[in-house]
């Protein structure tokens, strides 16, 4: 399968789980909602939010820490995913390359991240 032509479209976040170091799954958040664009062009954007969880008193951290966002380009090598962030929420995001394992069935795309100090996350994507 040439990914680099089947990933090319609009997904909308069906779930984000987070398995941590502990071999625990949990979702990434209540209400959890997402768009990811991969564009011919080489472009790339992904936007989740999620419903704000009141961990501290200041409400502007809580809805900061309710939005996952980054865009750039992407480059794909058999079935991983490279972003390149160019833009980010989390600022400590640009510059770095993202890598994501994808697998696609039907209308659906599974990227998984590399295991990292959280664990690791899967998002469950459904073309739109």
């Amino acid at each position: 399968m040439d990914f680099s032509k089947n990933v090319i479209g609009t997904w909308m976040l069906e779930s984000f789980e987070i398995k941590t170091p502990e071999g625990i799954i949990k979702p990434w958040g209540n209400k959890t909602h997402g768009l990811l664009i991969y564009a011919d062009s080489g472009h790339m954007s992904v936007s989740i939010n999620r419903e704000p969880e009141n961990k501290s008193g200041n409400e502007a951290q809580n809805s900061f820490d309710s939005i996952l966002f980054y865009s750039g380009t992407y480059q794909v090598e058999g079935n991983v995913i490279r972003h390149q962030v160019t833009e980010a929420s989390n600022p400590s995001r640009i510059g770095k390359e993202m890598i994501r394992y994808a697998e696609i069935k039907n209308n659906t795309l599974i990227l998984t991240t590399p295991i990292e100090s959280f664990g690791q996350a899967t998002l469950v994507w459904k073309r739109t």
